[in-house]
């Protein structure tokens, strides 16, 4: 909550101090908003939640035979609530493994459903994101600041290669798996030489454990081919809808000029990709403080009307990001009060019975 704080505080701020304009009053903002965007908002946030719904529903089609489009809605919202409230969105996959281990499924099918996710995501996030900032690398070049403009535009090819290098490794330990135990094997066994591996063994049985759980994921959806086609469909749509939402969050505030239209929302998707990227090295939970900061510079070489960038990054925020958490915080909540109905009507049941 402090990350989220010190985030919002940031982007009215900056607003302020780097785009030298006052942030427009939230009554002249609500008058002078387009209702026609401000639905096509809304479209594209339902269009992002059902499409990642989607691909666990795929998923779960594919590695139990079964459509569970319940089961596939919880295990998508804990995922994308504990991603948020974890440094690096690490808390997502083992909660989900844990819900799923939960309601019955086995370990096998928990971890491959969300290996696969992972996997099939991340590589379809990078493969978006390398596309829009390879082919708009002067996207920046708008941003006043040089050295705002070369931090962001490194810092976002580090982010890249940082995200890719995952992808890309399971890869290979899945296409060879020989060269690979021995590289494996070399890399753990030089850390344990240099006291950064403390126990080799344990170390090396995890690292092929993973290795193993890849490939058998890889397995389930190589023989499931329709299955995979539509889960890289919903995986590259979804992308495509998340990195374009600011175009028509600030379309809704009017902060983009009736002209823009589709070579500004490429603008806008490239801009917010440098963004995402170059702060995914960030540890705070969902990159809260350093996304609004470097998402506020970057949003000023696109947007006309300054007063409305900070309302514009704090509703772009708010879509991809704390509301999920809200969402989070509501099925704790849920969750909390079902069990203490539950345990207070067995409690009363056996009372009755006795």
């Amino acid at each position: 909550m402090v990350a989220i704080g010190l985030g919002i505080w940031a982007m009215f701020g900056i607003t302020h101090e780097v785009a030298d304009a006052e942030t427009t009053p939230i009554w002249t903002l609500v008058r002078q908003s387009s209702w026609v965007f401000a639905l096509i908002c809304l479209a594209v946030l339902l269009g992002i939640l059902a499409f990642d719904w989607l691909k666990y529903s795929v998923i779960m089609k594919a590695t139990t035979g079964k459509f569970s489009p319940r089961t596939s809605l919880k295990v998508q919202l804990l995922g994308k609530f504990y991603d948020n409230v974890t440094p690096f969105a690490v808390g997502g996959q083992p909660m989900q493994i844990y819900y799923l281990h939960k309601k019955g499924y086995s370990g096998g099918v928990s971890s491959a459903v969300v290996l696969i996710k992972y996997f099939c995501n991340m590589t379809c996030m990078c493969l978006v994101s390398l596309l829009l900032m390879a082919c708009n690398t002067r996207v920046l070049g708008a941003i006043e600041t040089d050295w705002v403009r070369v931090l962001i535009h490194v810092a976002a090819w580090v982010g890249l290669a940082v995200n890719m290098f995952l992808p890309l490794m399971v890869l290979f330990f899945v296409i060879f798996p020989k060269f690979a135990h021995k590289l494996a094997s070399f890399v753990i066994g030089a850390g344990a030489k240099l006291k950064i591996v403390k126990d080799k063994e344990k170390t090396m049985a995890k690292a092929l454990k993973t290795v193993n759980d890849f490939r058998a994921a890889f397995k389930i959806m190589a023989k499931k081919p329709a299955e995979f086609v539509a889960l890289i469909l919903f995986c590259l749509i979804e992308e495509c809808l998340r990195f374009a939402l600011p175009f028509f969050v600030m379309k809704m505030f009017n902060g983009l000029g009736s002209e823009a239209g589709f070579s500004t929302m490429i603008t806008v998707m490239a801009l917010n990709v440098f963004v995402t990227q170059s702060v995914c090295i960030i540890p705070t939970p969902g990159n809260s403080g350093a996304i609004e900061s470097i998402g506020t510079i970057a949003f000023t070489a696109v947007i006309t009307n300054l007063g409305v960038l900070g309302w514009s990054v704090l509703v772009w925020r708010f879509f991809v990001f704390y509301i999920y958490i809200i969402i989070g915080i509501g099925i704790t909540v849920f969750e909390f009060i079902r069990k203490l109905v539950r345990g207070k009507r067995q409690k009363s049941q056996t009372s009755a019975g006795e």
